[in-house]
């Protein structure tokens, strides 16, 4: 699996109340993978897939989000809402700020939750209108 397919396996259990956005912008650098928006709420979704955990509990995951590409989370995370989602094989984890922390293997295996459960967090976002530092995103 990819980023690409693991996007599109999350886009297949969103609710159709959600419109669905995959943003390719090849003009400006840093621009989020996705935006999402419901009756009652905007998320934007930067997407990382990584295809295997670290050997060791303690190592950082190796993603490859950019100085950028945080700078853009950073900044639409005050009056919209923006995350960093990444995945890892059949599990994904939510970063809901702090977007340049590491995140270890352990984390991962605490924390990782479905696809489905994302698409359920997108849910709570945009449609119930949930703030998302305030969902628990190991339990959606």
């Amino acid at each position: 699996m990819n980023e690409h397919s693991f996007v599109k396996s999350i886009h297949r259990y969103l609710h159709p109340d959600v419109y669905k956005w995959k943003i390719h912008d090849t003009f400006t650098g840093g621009v989020p993978d996705a935006m999402y928006v419901g009756p009652k709420g905007l998320l934007f979704v930067e997407y990382k897939y990584v295809k295997e955990l670290p050997k060791r509990d303690t190592t950082s995951l190796p993603h490859s989000l950019s100085p950028l590409q945080a700078q853009w989370l950073e900044r639409i995370n005050g009056p919209s809402t923006a995350v960093l989602i990444i995945g890892v094989n059949d599990t994904a984890i939510i970063i809901p700020s702090d977007f340049s922390t590491n995140i270890s293997r352990m984390r991962v295996k605490t924390e990782g939750m479905s696809r489905k459960d994302v698409a359920a967090f997108i849910h709570s976002v945009t449609v119930l209108g949930r703030n998302p530092n305030e969902i628990n995103v190991t339990r959606c």
